[in-house]
């Protein structure tokens, strides 16, 4: 079948204030979701996808749909004929307007983000400009609310790159071994290189670019090892989980991890098989030179 991608990615910390045009009276929200007993913030697989595909664009890779002025969507192939030339509709797939049949479901699978610490209910105090609210007559600033969270999130994918450029199991091939790789390294590429995930950046800019980056290339088809980034009340991280798993459900010697962070479990890692290294950068490049062309190759199943 091909070897499976899993992967998990700590973003730096920040103050985050994700609007996303929802609000409480005067006030824009967080998206939360109840994790052990507390409120933890949450931000949507649908975001990191959108500033994925800005990236690419950005990258000049080939991607179906681009966008012009962040408003308007536009499409080269709006039938999606072509769909296997795409980077955007071969990994984050695409379905037909019209032809519902016309679909393909998206090889790259992320999890939702969720913030490493509690939400503890902060709110910043704001004024917008005389003229902003079209609904507001007065020509006085018009006072409003922000959810902010000081916090780092955290996040999965996976991704089986040997399905790159074919619909089923009976399909054909459209991509070469060396192609399905390129497009593994612009993948990789984009998701250490996100910027602006989702909104309220001009006002409460983040950085939700890896810090800490951990990798499994594996035949397992499950990840086991999701949200393994642990963060206590005094600000410390640890991959604890991680180690635990690379106990017996993990091969300690499938792990790659980049990061600068100081975390105490990564010399154990090491010691275990883990390949280390301090920048998620180099992580990238160890992955992509253990990835060979048979791991690309679809073997359909027999029966």
């Amino acid at each position: 079948m091909g070897k499976h991608l899993f992967g998990m990615i700590l973003t730096h910390q920040g103050t985050y204030a994700n609007n996303r045009g929802e609000t409480e009276g005067t006030a824009t929200t967080l998206q939360k979701v109840l994790r052990n007993g507390d409120l933890y913030t949450t931000v949507s697989a649908e975001a990191i996808r959108y500033a994925l595909r800005e990236g690419w664009q950005a990258n000049h890779y080939p991607v179906n749909r681009y966008f012009k002025d962040h408003k308007e969507c536009n499409f080269h192939d709006s039938d999606f004929k072509n769909w296997f030339k795409y980077l955007d509709d071969d990994n984050l797939g695409y379905m037909h307007a019209k032809k519902e049949t016309e679909s393909r479901r998206g090889l790259l699978e992320i999890t939702r983000a969720i913030s490493t610490t509690p939400w503890r209910g902060e709110i910043m105090q704001n004024f917008a400009s005389p003229g902003s609210n079209p609904g507001v007559t007065h020509k006085n600033p018009i006072p409003y609310a922000v959810e902010v969270h000081d916090t780092r999130y955290q996040y999965g994918f996976a991704l089986t790159p040997a399905f790159m450029g074919r619909k089923g199991f009976n399909d054909q091939d459209k991509l070469s071994p060396q192609q399905k790789k390129e497009r593994l390294r612009q993948v990789l590429e984009g998701l250490v290189s996100l910027r602006r995930v989702g909104g309220n950046h001009a006002r409460y800019f983040t950085d939700f670019s890896p810090e800490a980056l951990v990798l499994r290339w594996t035949d397992d088809p499950a990840p086991r090892f999701l949200y393994c980034f642990v963060q206590d009340d005094h600000g410390n991280l640890s991959v604890a989980p991680l180690l635990q798993r690379a106990a017996g459900d993990i091969d300690p010697r499938e792990l790659i991890i980049g990061t600068a962070l100081d975390l105490p479990e990564l010399k154990v890692l090491q010691e275990k098989g883990a390949k280390v290294f301090p920048s998620v950068k180099q992580a990238v490049n160890e992955l992509l030179d253990q990835v060979k062309d048979d791991d690309l190759i679809f073997s359909p199943p027999q029966g």
